[in-house]
């Protein structure tokens, strides 16, 4: 039924008066975005009563559900929009008596018939009965045993069964269940087809009005591309827009609007309808109870530089013998350079749109059905000057040819591939990111081979800056210096300004000299370069490091060697003297106590021995009594040696008191 909707329509309107659906009203306007979506606005007038179908791809469905307008400017009233909706699948199937969702054998479809009248013929004949039952048996295959699935029918004459692989044909008896099947194939069938959705639109109201349509739609995404041209004259970019019409309308003097920026959009399922999983609560006796229910240039800082703010340099030399043939070969665009200019009128208008910006094309544009064209937005001078640009990670050696491009439109230019025309000729091409007004931004076109850099980074020196005590704690302040040498050697008969990017570590603080500008992770240092001449840039950084040392349990060897530090004032080399020889004197109060300690290990251990020993022997032989003199004599030995750990403990304590103290009020 959801076929003929349509006409169904048609045919109630002739009979019962109903509005009789019009043609769709014309697109007039068209906006595309950078998030893969395009705006579709249709204006035009109705006539009292009106319907209006848009015939959309199923694809379409979702977007259109979730953006449509609709503005009746002349006291008109919009009537509920209708549309046929999609039903899951398997839902649909699953209303079928018969399952097929499953793609199921002709014996998983017999055993769901079973109770079922059908007809099966073979080759040998044909038989009508009631599916009972599927069996599978072991019968002979030749000298092998092979399993053979049957169906079993329930016939006038008795059970009968017949081996599955001999049917060639199945019919349902039962017309109810051949019409269900039917039906739930023509459901596959359609869920299958990717056709035209029709949405009717209704509107109520008297006399002529003028109506409008928007929507959005799936785009692909507008781009653009700049042409530079750098000669005799003022700089000039023009930029073009291309634009793909992949709609299955075509556009024909439509209003174009570019929008750049990154709105956020997304697909969400509006067309197909979802159904809740509701639980299933068991009946309970008592109580009815229902259950319950988220990279450009910043501005330079501002600071005396060493170098000399440079002239405007002459364009760049060629860069290969090529760059000649390349000349006679596009001698004509030189010539034509003057022509270039006027022929290309710009057709957008700029505005902001908050976080977006809009270039509005001023004049209708005409685009047939998936088709694409250049449409030309911008021509105008721009501020531009030729500098080569030296990052040792992108080429060891040569700087590349570029542009320092300011944005001195008030245009946003959004990012895209640059073609340059230098002098007449092709020059190379380069990528802008998205530029505002008045941003800068440094476009590389080319190697320049006529200028060559080497750099060293090796030399590196440290210098102590400050040491003090305080309160037990050696402080040292250092101060590391290292130097990025840079030599320039222009093999060129015409200057250049070069820009060396050099990368920004904030662990190191540039001591000198000022950089013309900095990025977000590089110095620029600006440069000009006379023809045939060499040239050394220099850059200084530093870094401080500070530690401290608890001077109580600092290592010796450290402390030892500040001691040996000429540059160590001499009150400081005194206090460390004295702090070493005292915390010396206490290991060796140390050394001396593991040493008693280790003494009375030993003689604890030889008693045991002698004490196991004497349990061996005659207590009135001369071994045992040696053995009694020698307790004896360890056990004096043993009170001498705890009286002596004793001793060196309390001096140790008090050696250790007198140190703490002495860093506690020392202060140097």
């Amino acid at each position: 039924m959801r076929l003929y909707k349509g006409w169904l329509g048609l045919v109630l309107g002739a009979l019962f008066n109903i509005a009789t659906p019009q043609p769709p009203l014309p697109i007039t306007r068209v906006v595309l975005f950078r998030s893969g979506v395009g705006y579709i606005e249709r204006f035009g007038q109705v006539n009292g009563e009106a319907t209006l179908i848009l015939s959309m791809r199923e694809a379409q469905m979702n977007d259109l559900l979730k953006s449509l307008v609709l503005v009746d400017f002349d006291g008109g009233q919009i009537l509920p929009v209708q549309y046929t909706p999609r039903d899951p699948l398997s839902r649909t199937l699953s209303a079928f008596a018969l399952n097929i969702a499953d793609n199921p054998s002709m014996e998983t479809l017999l055993v769901r018939l079973r109770g079922a009248p059908i007809e099966v013929r073979t080759a040998r004949e044909t038989v009508q009965g009631t599916v009972l039952s599927i069996e599978t048996r072991k019968v002979p295959a030749g000298e092998a045993v092979v399993e053979q699935a049957f169906v079993n029918l329930m016939t006038r004459e008795g059970l009968r069964s017949v081996p599955l692989d001999e049917v060639r044909h199945l019919r349902l008896r039962d017309e109810r269940l051949q019409k269900e099947l039917q039906e739930a194939l023509a459901a596959l069938g359609t869920g299958l087809d990717n056709t035209r959705k029709a949405v009717e639109l209704r509107l109520r109201g008297q006399g002529t009005r003028r109506v409008l349509i928007g929507y959005l739609t799936e785009m692909p995404l507008w781009k653009m591309t700049y042409r530079l041209v750098i000669g005799a004259g003022e700089p000039l970019l023009q930029g073009w827009a291309i634009v793909e019409n992949t709609t299955d309308e075509d556009w024909r003097d439509v209003r174009v609007e570019l929008v750049s920026g990154r709105p956020v959009s997304y697909v969400l399922n509006l067309y197909e309808p979802i159904y809740v999983q509701r639980p299933r609560m068991p009946l309970q006796a008592e109580a009815p109870l229902a259950p319950e229910t988220p990279e450009l240039a910043m501005k330079a800082p501002a600071a005396d530089t060493p170098f000399e703010a440079p002239p405007e340099p002459e364009a760049p030399a060629a860069v290969t013998d090529g760059r000649a043939l390349t000349r006679r070969m596009m001698r004509g665009l030189g010539e034509a350079e003057t022509a270039l200019r006027e022929s290309i009128l710009e057709m957008a208008r700029g505005q902001e749109r908050g976080a977006l910006f809009d270039y509005r094309i001023e004049q209708p544009v005409t685009i047939l059905r998936q088709q694409s064209a250049m449409l030309p937005v911008l021509s105008r001078p721009i501020q531009a000057e030729t500098v080569s640009l030296y990052n040792p990670a992108n080429h060891p050696m040569h700087p590349f040819f570029g542009i320092k491009l300011t944005n001195t439109t008030e245009l946003t230019l959004m990012e895209g591939p640059v073609t340059v025309y230098l002098d007449g000729s092709y020059g190379g091409d380069a990528q802008l990111r998205t530029l505002e007004p008045k941003a800068e931004q440094v476009l590389t076109f080319a190697l320049d081979l006529g200028v060559e850099v080497a750099v060293d980074r090796q030399r590196e020196t440290t210098q102590q800056v400050s040491l003090k005590i305080v309160r037990g704690v050696l402080e040292q302040e250092t101060r590391l210096r290292r130097e990025s040498e840079y030599r320039i050697q222009n093999r060129d008969s015409k200057p250049r300004t070069l820009l060396i990017e050099q990368p920004l570590d904030a662990a190191w603080q540039l001591v000198e000299p000022q950089p013309a500008e900095r990025t977000a992770t590089y110095y620029r240092f600006r440069l000009v370069l006379p023809p045939q001449q060499n040239q050394t840039l220099t850059v200084v950084e530093q870094r401080t490091l500070q530690r401290t040392y608890a001077l109580l349990t600092a290592d010796l060897n450290i402390l030892q060697v500040f001691t040996n530090d000429t540059r160590v004032s001499e009150p400081i080399r005194r206090a460390i003297t004295e702090i070493l020889n005292r915390r010396r004197a206490i290991d060796n109060l140390d050394s001396a106590i593991r040493a008693q300690e280790a003494k009375l290990k030993a003689i604890t251990d030889d008693q045991a021995r002698i004490r196991e020993n004497m349990k061996a022997i005659d207590r009135t032989s001369e071994l045992y009594r040696q053995y009694l003199q020698k307790l004896a004599q360890q056990e004096r030995e043993i009170e001498q040696a705890r009286a002596e750990i004793q001793r060196l403990n309390a001096q140790k304590a008090r050696a250790q008191r007198e140190l703490e103290e002495y860093l506690a009020n020392l202060n140097l």
